[in-house]
């Protein structure tokens, strides 16, 4: 509770101290709710206890932020990990998110309580956080935009709860962190246009937090959200005032600009790396994926489309409320949130409505991602809003009943709807295939009683003189109800070890070699990070470029020589040239005879800068590793020699630095198997600093004389260094011009 305490003093929206009461108690029950919400998570009783589902969540977030915690435990900053692809510039990869400010805080605090002992327990605390933030900070706005408390509640509950937030945000966790920030901004920005400065430096502080949380999409989706309801807020207050557009928007494009600086330390590496990612160039047919034109269906069955997501369902009485909210009485400011719904969902279809189309050609920044159904957030909120308003009408003395009695036969009308499809799909045989008819089955059932149930309540209501404390509090009961009966599902996942140690991986973690594995999936995501052994695959979506090449292109037994890869965790009984280590159950563990070094010295290179040729060459059986390497640069000295080929000690102090001596009987090359060929890494021969070559495609090589030889590689990015001076020139400078601005006051 302190922490919302200072976000609503912050705010400024406690004129009196019974204002202040009333509004920690709201806060108190979005807090409580929350918990109750995720109670199987928080219970102590280790039989009752749940934990989020495995998938992203586990492999992906749980295992960066193992990472994180396993490097500041170190007392360094992770830059690099060399525990998946062969070294990933980590830090530069825009999920690990290492500068948002809630996870770096959390991280940090479990450090100094654990050391590196980061539990899956600690993100999900992390997690139904934000679910408390989120709920904060809807119903901050809500309050101010609505001027009545009880809808405000109303739409934090819709939004916090409802099928968006709680479906695939929690799964990928930077999608919910990013989003949780959405309805701060509104705030600030809506306060900005009446008050000024202040509220447009916060706004833009906010903005630069849903940055660095993670997802750019996201992040994306809610500048744009920003930007729309900025622009409604000017066009609303210049139709009653004489008003100065211009110099609103140059102060919203300060906010921008703060934003943005604030990010830097994150987006400066991140643009960098995506330069040279798999995700450097998107096409259409990858961008183009949204909602299928059936799925508003979840709106009123959800389920239908899968069974423990539907991120379009906002509950009955809240999808009610918001279609009354535009039938009783349209406003300006109902009808903004009606069409910033519709729209986003037309988007939201993709390929499936030409809508997108118009976004991908002309939008900037709608053509960088996939996944346009993510656009789900702004419809939920914008309903969640509506729904706001659809409470507040009903429970007003001045209720214009009989149109709302016309509007009261849309819930029967909703039961015939739902009922009727179900059993239309089900005499087609549609859900027989899948054997999802008792699900929804049951789904159809519960649905059809909280229609029954709103029904009622909107009709009991309707025969109320006035409004009474009774109903609205059964109102709310009601939508807490449908809302955790449908959503909470998909949080009751049964506890198991997700990332055993098993003999397998005790068998690789005894071999002090240096070496990395294969996994041809018997192990979860990103075991390397986990487990902490070196693995040329992993799941995170952004890979380098040619590195994927490489593992695309070329045979496996070419592959795996050229990147040091000595175990193969695999089901297969047979294995070329290889010795069987282990089985367990189906999972078997086999070490390779003709493992290659992670470093030797080649004398002969044939420059060849493009890549197709390289990788035809190296396909060919005729293709020796350790006699001949291909160079692209052509500025680099190729040579053919006889000297013997030699392999080298290769040592990794960290990540970060890694010494290699190499024994030169002539002058070569000495090749790194390793991603070292990514900007930021540096190399000294005998301390004097020597230019890295693009060797293999996607390897690197240094240039040495013959003779003894040590060599060191770096990693010492420049675009961290620049990207972190950036957001600690912005946040002095905001600092100095508060400081300055409260010394004139």
């Amino acid at each position: 509770m302190p922490v919302l305490s200072i976000i609503f003093a912050m705010s400024g929206i406690l004129p009196n101290r019974q204002s202040r009461i009333a509004n920690l108690l709201a806060l108190a029950a979005i807090v409580a709710l929350v918990l109750l919400f995720f109670w199987r998570i928080l219970t102590p009783r280790l039989e009752d206890r749940a934990v989020f589902p495995p998938g992203d969540f586990t492999d992906q977030f749980w295992a960066f932020r193992v990472y994180t915690a396993r490097a500041f435990a170190q007392g360094r900053l992770p830059l690099w990990s060399d525990n998946f692809y062969s070294g990933h510039p980590f830090l530069a990869d825009v999920q690990s998110a290492i500068f948002y400010p809630v996870s770096l805080v959390w991280t940090l605090a479990v450090v100094a309580l654990r050391g590196a002992n980061f539990t899956l327990f600690d993100l999900e605390l992390e997690a139904i956080f934000h679910f408390i933030l989120a709920g904060a900070f809807t119903f901050l706005f809500a309050q101010r935009v609505l001027s009545a408390r009880g809808a405000a509640f109303v739409s934090a509950l819709t939004f916090t709860f409802g099928g968006y937030l709680t479906s695939y945000p929690p799964q990928q966790l930077a999608i919910l962190e990013t989003a949780t920030w959405l309805p701060l901004a509104l705030f600030f920005l809506d306060r900005a246009v009446e008050r000024g400065t202040r509220d447009y430096v916060a706004a833009g502080i906010t903005l630069g937090i849903a940055a660095l949380a993670g997802h750019p999409q996201t992040f994306l989706f809610v500048v744009y959200a920003c930007v729309i309801y900025f622009g409604y807020c000017v066009w609303r207050i210049s139709c009653h005032t004489q008003y100065a557009p211009r110099n609103t928007l140059s102060r919203f494009a300060f906010s921008l600009v703060i934003a943005a600086g604030i990010a830097a330390a994150q987006w400066v590496p991140t643009l960098e790396y995506q330069m040279i990612s798999t995700r450097a160039v998107m096409t259409w047919a990858e961008a183009a994926r949204g909602f299928p034109t059936l799925d508003p269906l979840q709106m009123i069955l959800p389920g239908f489309v899968s069974a423990f997501q539907s991120p379009l369902y906002v509950g009955i009485l809240p999808l009610w409320l918001a279609i009354f909210a535009l039938w009783v009485q349209r406003t300006r400011e109902k009808i903004f949130w009606a069409l910033l719904a519709l729209g986003s969902l037309l988007v939201a279809f993709g390929f499936y409505a030409f809508a997108y189309a118009l976004f991908y050609l002309a939008v900037p920044g709608f053509a960088l991602f996939r996944g346009q159904e993510r656009l789900a957030l702004v419809i939920s909120f914008a309903l969640a809003m509506l729904a706001g308003y659809g409470w507040r009408e009903l429970t007003h003395p001045s209720l214009d009943v009989r149109r709302a009695r016309r509007a009261w036969a849309l819930l029967p009308a909703g039961i015939v709807i739902g009922l009727m499809f179900v059993f239309t799909l089900y005499l087609s045989g549609t859900l027989r295939p899948s054997g999802r008819v008792a699900f929804l089955g049951d789904r159809a059932a519960l649905v059809t009683l909280l229609f029954v149930l709103a029904s009622v309540l909107v009709a009991w209501r309707l025969r109320l003189a006035r409004a009474t404390p009774i109903f609205a509090l059964a109102s709310i009961a009601l939508i807490v109800f449908d809302l955790f009966s449908i959503n909470s599902q998909a949080y009751n996942a049964t506890p198991q070890e997700r990332y055993p140690r098993n003999i397998v991986i005790q068998t690789i973690r005894d071999d002090d070699g240096v070496f990395r594995v294969v996994d041809e999936g018997k192990m979860p995501g990103h075991f390397g990070i986990v487990y902490d052994v070196e693995e040329i695959g992993g799941i995170s979506p952004l890979k380098m470029a040619r590195y994927d090449l490489l593992r695309e292109r070329l045979p496996e037994e070419t592959l795996w020589r050229l990147l040091n890869v000595r175990y193969v965790i695999t089901n297969r009984t047979e294995l070329p040239d290889a010795d069987l280590m282990m089985n367990d159950g189906e999972t078997r563990l086999w070490r390779l005879n003709a493992t290659m070094p992670r470093a030797w010295f080649v004398a002969a290179a044939i420059h060849l800068p493009d890549d197709e040729e390289v990788l035809a060459a190296m396909a060919s059986a005729d293709f020796d590793a350790w006699r001949v390497v291909y160079l692209a640069d052509a500025s680099s000295r190729a040579t053919i020699s006889s000297h013997p080929a030699t392999p080298a000690d290769f040592q990794r102090l960290t990540p970060e630095r890694a010494h290699v001596r190499v024994h030169a009987p002539g002058e070569g090359w000495l090749v790194v198997s390793a991603n070292y060929h990514y900007p930021g890494w540096h190399a000294f021969v005998d301390g004097v600093a020597t230019p890295i070559q693009r060797a293999n495609v996607a390897l690197s090589a240094v240039f040495v004389p013959a003779g003894e030889h040590q060599v060191e590689f770096v990693f010492d990015p420049w675009s961290v260094k620049r990207g972190l001076g950036i957001t600690l020139g912005t946040l002095t400078l905001l600092m100095l011009v508060g400081m300055v601005k409260r010394f004139r006051g």
